[in-house]
């Protein structure tokens, strides 16, 4: 049984985030998506990690950004993994029954290029179709747009948009991540009335998947616990549909 759900950054419970070993995990255990997070090192090579500095992973100092690949690449995630690029992450997915959502960490003008190398790859890779980009930074989805027609886009944030619906349509937007402490009723109705893909995240406490279950069954939830929402997937018909 495939099981609804985003395994954010991989399965980081069991294994380190944003690393292949994770990813595997999350295909292993039949998640239609998986998530992961996109930065540039300094020689312009699209690479996945989440936080913009190396330190929490790898126990390294400095950004990023000011790292070249080859000095990503020396570096020890949790001592057993390393940093991958983008490449090699879409290589191991690639043609595989699951949807790889790239979520591109722009923030202004952070990483210029981003967008063009990261369409660039999944041209590359041919995991086009495959793939689905978001960012909180809705500039950057806007440029996406403007450099790709037919890519599948969406948008995260932090809070609720009420304000946001007509901008997603303009970008053909068809997802809209929102955190699931500031779901409500009438804000899951607005979205489901503009055709947009509603996803609560994260979905970790058996609480949350249960009012999950109960109010927004139709939802796509990101989770950390994935082994733990597939149990309870398969046991909830009514996220079925």
């Amino acid at each position: 049984m495939y099981i609804k759900g985003i395994a954010h950054r991989g399965y980081p419970v069991k294994y380190p985030e944003n690393t292949l070993s994770s990813f595997q995990a999350a295909f292993d255990l039949n998640f239609t998506y998986v998530e992961l997070d996109v930065q540039l090192s300094k020689d312009g090579v699209p690479v996945v990690i989440h936080d913009f500095t190396v330190k929490r992973m790898t126990g390294a100092q400095g950004m990023v950004r000011d790292y070249t690949l080859d000095e990503l690449r020396r570096l020890r995630v949790r001592e057993i993994e390393t940093i991958p690029t983008l490449e090699e992450t879409l290589r191991l997915l690639r043609g595989k029954p699951i949807i790889v959502m790239v979520e591109l960490k722009q923030q202004g003008d952070l990483y210029p290029g981003l967008e063009e190398k990261t369409l660039e790859l999944l041209r590359r890779t041919d995991t086009l179709d495959q793939s689905i980009i978001i960012s909180f930074d809705h500039f950057s989805i806007a440029k996406v747009r403007r450099l790709d027609q037919d890519i599948r886009l969406g948008l995260t944030s932090s809070c609720s948009m009420p304000y946001v619906f007509p901008f997603m349509k303009e970008l053909r937007c068809d997802f809209l991540g929102v955190p699931m402490r500031m779901m409500t009723a009438e804000y899951a109705e607005m979205i489901l009335s503009n055709g947009i893909l509603l996803n609560p995240w994260p979905v970790d406490t058996l609480a949350d998947m249960e009012l999950v279950a109960a109010e927004y069954p139709s939802s796509l939830v990101t989770t950390n616990e994935l082994e733990k929402w597939a149990e309870f997937y398969k046991s909830h018909l009514e996220l079925h549909a």
